[in-house]
Parts: structure tokens; C-alpha cells; sequence
């Protein structure tokens, strides 16, 4: 939560959705939020957690999303850059 940017890469079927939590052991989330929505997919944040639907074209995506609230005691914000792959 020091402002840093954290890099995933995901592999999903066209037409296919993938769910992913974000919780860790010393980690307090306030809010979840999309800075950069995907161009080829649809992204649905649910709590701590993300829901990305992939389209049934294309072959690439990508989007940010930012994650606030306290690690170890220090308020903050964090960046999540996903790089979508189709397989």
C-alpha cells in the first residue's frame, strides 16, 4: 500500500470468465476500484475481489485496477495492472 504497481498476467479461454480474490494475511481493503477498464473484456469488481469476462474476440487485454486500505498499519493505495492472454 505504498503506491506501487503490482504486474499479473492471466490465461483465459475466449468467452470464459476468471474470478480472483485479493486478500493477503496483512492486508485491510477499503475499496476496490477500476482505473483502466479492459477494451475487449467486461471487469465487475465484488468486494475484494475481481470478475473478468472475456469476449468471444480477440486475442489480448488489459486493465488497472487500485486497491486501498491499511498493510501493517500504514493507510494507502496500491496499483494491479492485469495483462489478459487467450489461449
Amino acid at each position: 500500500m505504498r503506491s506501487d504497481a503490482v504486474r499479473w498476467s492471466i490465461k483465459i479461454k475466449s468467452g470464459e470468465q476468471c474470478i480472483q480474490g485479493l486478500r493477503w494475511s496483512t492486508l485491510m481493503i477499503d475499496k476496490v476500484s477500476i482505473v483502466e477498464p479492459p477494451k475487449a473484456g467486461r471487469l465487475i469488481v465484488e468486494g475484494p475481489s475481481f470478475r473478468y469476462f472475456a469476449d468471444s474476440a480477440g486475442s489480448s487485454d488489459y486493465f488497472k485496477i487500485e486497491i486501498s486500505g491499511t498493510s501493517l498499519h500504514v493507510d494507502g493505495a496500491s496499483y494491479l495492472e492485469v495483462d489478459v492472454n487467450r489461449q
